[in-house]
């Protein structure tokens, strides 16, 4: 296909107004603002049209749209522990494939065409996510709270290993696979050491939750003599590449330590927010130098996936906190929102318009009164028009939504599955 006249968002915010786009196979292969000599296929007409890289959600439990509204107005570890971890006690392999549909689909009306995923059944969210067309990392979560056992005995190991050999680069690389202890208060210490040994030994990134609330801060600090980032360092996990979600609570020297690695942070203003846990200053850590990107979490503490929101409020909150208007500008957000979240994952010809870059592209409708008149483009989108503006969702070249429309999965079938399988797991 090739977009004509089309204006453009790169992924640092910068504007072409009038540009051509051909995509063949899965990957950009000419940027320009004459047109190219190659025939491309199907001509898209670019007038009433916005080109932007596809949104990477860098932190989500993609099959937990199985519990959205299921834990409302609870702190964090009474929604686990008395809500969450019950539910997903009695889950079994057909609702997991089914809600990561359903979570895949909402993303891809809302412009994201990658995303880091956690869970567990993974076998069933990587099937969901090679017939949608999607792209995902994906990460078997690990917990442990019995004394007697190592990583190597749990199923958590032996679902890893079957994912890395069975499905790691799988689907052209649109499927990849990460190492996923969940977190320093759900893992213990030996174990946090073994994964991050097994990651090591097939070179895979890593993903973690990291000092989400105040209290697994401070616990682990009385647990362990150390901060839960000092502890991954002591543990090797700083040794891989790595994504830490959340860091509502990380002090300036970890913040330090982890920009001395390659390590990202995924930012889920939302979530945070809607569990109480708090506001993570990115700006402060972005100035620090520890990368960041954006998370939705999951859309059972969100309750939605739709990155362009996730976007929005972290901008506004940047602004709030620190009384800066200026803080966290439209191009900042959006960069991470596309480009280094696609970096987050190991995906480094991802994530923005570049010739040789896969084809991860959203279209907007620029019809939308949200998006009129035209005087900034990108903060429009971003503050105006949302995802609702959404009228083109293109993941590695393949067209998976237009105009209302899903092309790769049936949604009133997913739609009533889901509520089967919920129906079944709560006994009604």
């Amino acid at each position: 296909m090739i977009f004509e006249k089309i204006a453009a968002l790169k992924a640092d915010g910068t504007y072409l107004p009038s540009c051509y786009v051909g995509v063949k196979g899965a990957h950009i292969r000419y940027v320009g603002v004459t047109p190219p000599d190659e025939d491309y296929g199907e001509r898209i007409n670019g007038e009433n049209r916005l080109l932007m890289p596809g949104f990477v959600n860098a932190h989500t439990h993609v099959a937990m749209t199985l519990m959205r509204g299921y834990g409302e107005d609870l702190r964090l570890q009474s929604w686990l522990f008395d809500r969450i971890f019950p539910f997903e006690d009695k889950l079994f392999s057909e609702a997991v494939y089914w809600g990561s549909l359903l979570g895949i689909a909402e993303m891809l009306m809302t412009g994201t065409t990658s995303f880091t995923d956690m869970y567990y059944f993974c076998e069933d969210t990587v099937r969901a996510v090679a017939e949608s067309g999607i792209k995902a990392n994906i990460g078997r979560g690990v917990s442990c709270f019995d004394a007697t056992k190592r990583f190597a005995d749990l199923p958590a190991y032996r679902d890893t290993k079957v994912l890395i050999e069975q499905y790691h680069g799988t689907e052209d690389g649109r499927i990849l696979v990460d190492v996923a202890p969940h977190a320093e208060y759900t893992t213990r210490f030996d174990i946090l050491h073994d994964a991050a040994e097994l990651a090591a030994g097939h070179n895979l990134r890593m993903h973690i939750h990291l000092s989400e609330t105040a209290s697994e801060h401070k616990e682990c600090v009385g647990r362990h003599g150390k901060t839960p980032t000092r502890l991954l360092e002591a543990v090797g996990m700083l040794g891989r590449p790595l994504t830490v979600a959340h860091g509502v609570w990380l002090t300036d020297d970890d913040v330090r330590c982890l920009s001395q690695y390659d390590v990202t942070l995924a930012h889920c203003a939302k979530s945070n927010l809607k569990l109480g846990s708090g506001v993570a200053p990115v700006e402060k850590y972005r100035r620090m130098g520890l990368p960041v990107a954006i998370g939705t979490d999951s859309a059972a503490s969100n309750n939605a996936l739709d990155m362009v929101d996730e976007m929005r409020m972290a901008a506004l909150l940047a602004k709030g906190i620190s009384r800066n208007a200026g803080a966290l500008p439209a191009g900042d957000v959006l960069y991470m929102g596309t480009r280094a979240g696609a970096l987050s994952q190991g995906r480094a010809d991802c994530g923005d318009i570049v010739e040789g870059y896969r084809a991860d592209l959203v279209v907007m409708d620029t019809t939308d009164v949200g998006l009129s008149p035209a005087n900034a483009p990108l903060s429009n989108v971003l503050y105006g028009a949302g995802s609702r503006a959404v009228h083109m969702t293109i993941a590695d070249g393949r067209v998976a939504y237009r105009a209302g429309e899903f092309l790769t999965l049936d949604i009133e079938r997913v739609r009533f599955e889901v509520q089967r399988a919920v129906d079944k797991i709560t006994g009604q």
